[in-house]
């Protein structure tokens, strides 16, 4: 058996260290990732069409309230009193209008969560593969460089003996 001068496996156990950090890192990372895609998820499958819904409820309010106002002038008035109710008419279009952007975005919010939904699960796919790596590829390897290591001490310690 040829012998070998094995003096110093600090860089072994520098490398170990090394790994070890790593993963954990690495896993930390990855959790991290994985908590703020589920909250854009959340945000965008429930918050903000949540947010739409209520806030199409508020102009539906807002439009009864003002065509209720706008009916109440110009009945309260004789027909050849009749005002112009230039205001009431201006809030009834602007409420309208609020109406129909709610409208328009809860449409839009539909469609941005099933995007995001989509987007969300292709990355939430790879990025359980490298959690995966973290708790089994990166763990075995810290392991064996451990086992590695142990066997590197004992040879040191049995040629140093010699």
């Amino acid at each position: 058996m040829n012998a070998s001068n094995v003096t110093n496996i600090e860089s072994i156990e520098n490398l170990h260290r090394g790994l070890v950090k790593f993963s954990d890192e690495l896993r930390s990372i990855s959790e991290e990732i994985k908590a703020a895609v589920i909250k854009a998820e959340q945000s965008f499958g429930h918050d903000y069409p949540a947010y739409w819904r209520g806030q199409l409820q508020l102009a539906e309010r807002t439009l009864n309230e003002a065509r209720d106002q706008l009916a109440a002038k110009i009945s309260a008035a004789r027909e050849e009193d009749q005002p112009t109710a230039t205001e009431e008419k201006k809030r009834v279009r602007n409420a309208e209008a609020r109406l129909q952007q709610c409208n328009e975005k809860i449409r839009l919010a539909k469609r941005w969560a099933n995007q995001v939904a989509r987007d969300c699960d292709q990355l939430l796919g790879p990025l359980s593969d490298v959690a995966n790596h973290c708790d089994s590829t990166l763990q075995q390897a810290a392991l064996d460089l451990r086992q590695l290591i142990n066997q590197l001490r004992a040879y040191t310690d049995q040629s140093t003996n010699e």
